[in-house]
Formats: structure tokens, C-alpha cells, sequence
């Protein structure tokens, strides 16, 4: 387990990294496809064999469907992920944290506006979720998802630091 959540780590660095390259430093550095490349594999990876893979899959669904696969790297990144999945084998089909995810993943990318604002930088949906299954003993959830977050803030700070 704690190699997998390590994996999580790696993908939301590099995630995050893929993003900031492509919005913030807009750049042109083909390293951006090789790390989303690399994500892809992990994620598709997770979602193939973690315990946890259905948070995965669902976040990546709703990144689809809230439109934020909206850059090149971003799509190599989601294709090898879905070819990743396909190739390791598609996990159980598990629709309850599935569908639970999948409205937490686009809660946290929709556009908030007012008061609601700051739920645009803090995105608590899907971290907050997993703990409405840690009470029934699913705590490989919220542990996936904070490994993953961890790796996306630290990205975050690395490029708020060095990124100029």
C-alpha cells in the first residue's frame, strides 16, 4: 500500500507540474509530455490495481466532464491513462464511490463565484469525500487522495518558488 500511495504522490507532483508548465509558465519545453506521460501510466496504473483506483478513475471522468483535459499534455496524459487501464485490466466496476467521486470532482472544478470563491483554490470536495467512507472502513481512499494532493501543493510551491 505505501508504494501505491507513493505513486499517488508522483502523479499529483507531476500533474501539477504538466498544469503550471502549460498555464502558468506557458511552455513550450516538450518535458511537459514526457511527465504527462508518466502520470498517465501511474494513474492508469492506480486505477487498475490500488484499492482505491475508483477515486482515480472518477476524478479522471470528471476532469473530462467539467473540461479541464484543455491542453495537449493534459490529453497524452489522460489517453495514457486510459490506455494504461485498458492494458493492466479495467478495474470492478464499483458505482457507489464512483458515482460519490465523480460529483466531488466536478464540485471542485467548477467556477465559484462571491463568497464562494475560495472554493476555487481550496477544491475541498474530493479531499473531503473519502471521509464519508473512512467510517465504514475505507480509509485507502482518503489515504490516496492525500497522497496525491500532497505531491500536487508541493509542485504548487516548487513553481511558486523557483517558477520565475
Amino acid at each position: 500500500m505505501l508504494g501505491l500511495l507513493l505513486l499517488a504522490l508522483i502523479a499529483g507532483f507531476l500533474v501539477k507540474l504538466v498544469d503550471w508548465l502549460d498555464d502558468d509558465a506557458k511552455s513550450r519545453h516538450p518535458v511537459k509530455f514526457l511527465f504527462a506521460l508518466i502520470y498517465g501510466a501511474i494513474i492508469g496504473y492506480l486505477i487498475s490495481v490500488a484499492s482505491f483506483g475508483m477515486l482515480f478513475l472518477a476524478a479522471l471522468v470528471g476532469q473530462v466532464f467539467a473540461r479541464k483535459v484543455d491542453t495537449l499534455a493534459h490529453r497524452v496524459g489522460f489517453l495514457v491513462a486510459a490506455l494504461s487501464m485498458l492494458c493492466l485490466g479495467i478495474p470492478v466496476f464499483d458505482a457507489l464511490p464512483f458515482v460519490v467521486f465523480l460529483v466531488a470532482a466536478f464540485l471542485d472544478e467548477a467556477d465559484y463565484v462571491g463568497k464562494l470563491r475560495p472554493l476555487n483554490d481550496w477544491r475541498p470536495f474530493l479531499k473531503l469525500t473519502p471521509l464519508l467512507f473512512v467510517v465504514v472502513g475505507r480509509w485507502d481512499y482518503f489515504a490516496g487522495i492525500i497522497a496525491f494532493d500532497i505531491g500536487y501543493e508541493a509542485s504548487l510551491r516548487l513553481a511558486r518558488k523557483f517558477g520565475r
